[in-house]
């Protein structure tokens, strides 16, 4: 009697985990998402064709939240910049954990540039970049 309850009980539970996994397959678990900026660290000056690296940290919403891209937008030596988030899963942790993602700024000329990360709808966090 009692083999046939783990029996019973096996079968059941492989039986629940086949549908659970073609549900989720059957699922688009992805999606992106703008995200705010929370802080943005690195060196203010750099040189003329020069890479400069500056890390940028921003929260996800849940577990799968990746870093997808940054989304400029150009206006002379005015940069503004936006964190797209990719959310890949169907099943994701519950918390909201901060991601760090490296912005590349490479300047062509000198003069005095203004970064401009985005950390509301209507505010940013600026950084004035020197280039030599």
């Amino acid at each position: 009697m009692k083999s046939k309850l783990i029996l019973l009980v096996t079968v059941a539970f492989l039986a629940l985990q086949c549908s659970t996994t073609k549900d989720t397959e059957d699922q688009d678990c992805e999606s992106t998402a703008e995200t705010v900026v929370i802080d943005v660290k690195g060196s203010t000056e750099t040189e003329v064709n020069k890479d400069l690296i500056l890390e940028v940290f921003f929260p996800v919403s849940n577990g799968c939240g990746l870093f997808n891209e940054f989304k400029e937008t150009i206006d002379g030596k005015i940069i503004t910049v936006s964190v797209e988030a990719i959310y890949k899963g169907c099943i994701c942790t519950m918390d909201v954990p901060t991601r760090v993602a490296l912005y590349t700024f490479t300047p062509t000329e000198a003069g005095v540039y203004t970064l401009r990360f985005k950390s509301t709808t209507d505010t940013f966090i600026e950084k004035t970049i020197t280039v030599n």
